[in-house]
C-alpha cells in the first residue's frame, strides 16, 4: 500500500511496520505471512488495514493468532462490485475495529455491519500532488472547445443526482456570466448526456469519466475558475481520512457549497464558501459574486483557501485517535492527564 499523509503521521505515532499489498485475492497469503513473521518475530499487537479490501485476509489473521484486527473503512469501500466486494464486506463486520472519517460511511456501515466498533476520525488535508500528463490532457480535452474568456465551472459528479439536476435547472441560469460548467468524475458519459439532455460544442456542460482522485483534482483546479460542491459526491474519499470537499480547498480555486456535503473541516470564508442547504438564492448569489471578481482576486483567493484548509487539518489529529484506539485494543489505554492520579 503506497505511503500517504495519514502513514506517515502514524508512524510518528506508533511503532509502524508497513505491509505494501495491491490485490486483495493475489496478495492475500503474502499479508497473512508478514503479519505471522510481525507477530511472532516483531511482537506485533495489533494488525491495521489501511485498505479495507483485505477484511477476508484479516478476519483469518484475528482467528489464528487471536490479535486485534482494524481498518480504515471509507464510503467508497461500501459499493461492492463483486461477489468478492460482498464477501470482504460482510468479513469487516467481524474485526475488532472500524475507523471511520465521514458521516454517509458512518450510517451505511451501521447498518450493513452493527457488531463493528466503529471510531469517528477527523478529516486531514494533504498537499496535491503535480498532475499527471494523462489527467491533464484527458482535462483538457473536455474543455477544449470552450471559447477563450468564458468561465469554467467544475462539478464533482454528486451522489444525488436531484442536486445535479437542481444545478442545471435552478442555479446555472441565475448566473449572470453564463459559465461553462465541467462535471468530473462522471461514471458513464452517456448516462450524463442523457440525463443532462445536452450534447454538443453549444453546451454548457462539459463531462470528464475519471475516477475523483488527487491526481484528478490538481488537474481540474488548475484548468476552472471556480469549484461548486451542491451535494456529497459519489466518490468522496480521497485519502484514507480525506473528504472530496477537503481536497477541493486545497486545491487553490475558490469553492463554493452548502452543508450538504460531508466536511468537518470547512469554515466559511476561511477554506470555502458554506451556504446554508435551504438557502438556494443564497449559493446562486455567492457563486455569481465568485464569478464577478478579477482573475487573479479568484486566483488568490483560492490561494488563501488551500493554505487555511493545510494548516487548520494536519494529519497529526487522526492519528493520535488512532494511537488512542491501538492502545485501549492491546489494553493499555491512554489516560488523560486531568484524570491521571496524583
Amino acid at each position: 500500500m503506497a505511503t500517504d499523509g495519514l502513514t506517515d503521521a502514524l508512524a510518528r505515532a506508533v511503532d509502524l511496520r508497513l505491509a505494501p499489498a495491491r490485490h486483495p485475492i493475489r496478495d492475500s497469503i503474502a499479508i497473512f505471512r508478514a503479519a505471522s513473521r510481525a507477530i511472532r518475530v516483531g511482537d506485533a499487537e495489533v494488525i491495521h488495514l489501511l485498505d479495507a479490501r483485505f477484511a477476508v485476509t484479516g478476519m483469518a489473521i484475528q482467528r489464528h493468532f487471536a490479535v486485534p484486527v482494524t481498518a480504515t473503512i471509507t464510503s467508497l469501500d461500501l459499493y461492492p462490485r463483486t461477489p468478492w466486494g460482498r464477501l470482504w464486506l460482510r468479513a469487516a463486520g467481524h474485526l475488532d475495529e472500524g475507523f471511520v472519517s465521514d458521516e454517509r460511511g458512518m450510517r451505511m456501515l451501521r447498518d450493513r455491519a452493527p457488531r463493528l466498533p466503529l471510531t469517528t476520525v477527523e478529516g486531514a488535508a494533504s498537499a496535491l500532488p503535480w498532475p499527471s500528463v494523462r489527467r491533464v490532457s484527458a482535462v483538457t480535452r473536455a474543455i477544449r472547445t470552450i471559447q477563450a474568456g468564458r468561465l469554467i465551472v467544475a462539478i464533482p459528479w454528486p451522489d444525488d443526482r436531484n442536486d445535479l439536476r437542481w444545478f442545471r435547472d435552478f442555479v446555472l441560469p441565475r448566473l449572470a456570466c453564463r459559465p461553462v460548467c465541467l462535471l468530473f468524475g462522471v461514471p458513464s458519459r452517456r448516462q450524463a448526456q442523457l440525463m443532462l439532455c445536452t450534447t454538443g460544442a453549444d453546451s454548457d456542460f462539459r463531462i470528464l469519466s475519471c475516477d475523483i482522485d488527487a491526481d484528478t483534482i490538481a488537474a481540474v483546479s488548475r484548468c476552472v475558475d471556480v469549484v461548486a460542491v451542491p451535494s456529497a459526491a459519489r466518490h468522496s474519499p480521497i485519502e484514507r481520512t480525506s473528504d472530496l470537499a477537503i481536497a477541493l480547498s486545497s486545491g487553490g480555486v475558490p469553492v463554493v457549497t452548502n452543508t450538504r456535503t460531508d466536511s468537518r473541516v470547512l469554515a466559511h470564508e476561511r477554506n470555502a464558501f458554506v451556504v446554508d442547504a435551504g438557502d438556494e438564492h443564497g449559493f446562486v448569489d455567492t457563486l455569481n459574486d465568485v464569478l464577478s471578481l478579477p482573475a487573479f482576486q479568484r486566483q488568490a483567493l483560492g490561494q488563501d483557501f488551500a493554505r487555511f484548509t493545510l494548516a487548520s487539518a494536519p494529519w497529526s489529529r487522526p492519528a493520535a485517535t488512532y494511537a488512542d484506539r491501538f492502545a485501549a485494543l492491546v489494553g493499555r489505554p491512554q489516560i488523560p492527564l486531568e484524570l491521571r492520579a496524583a
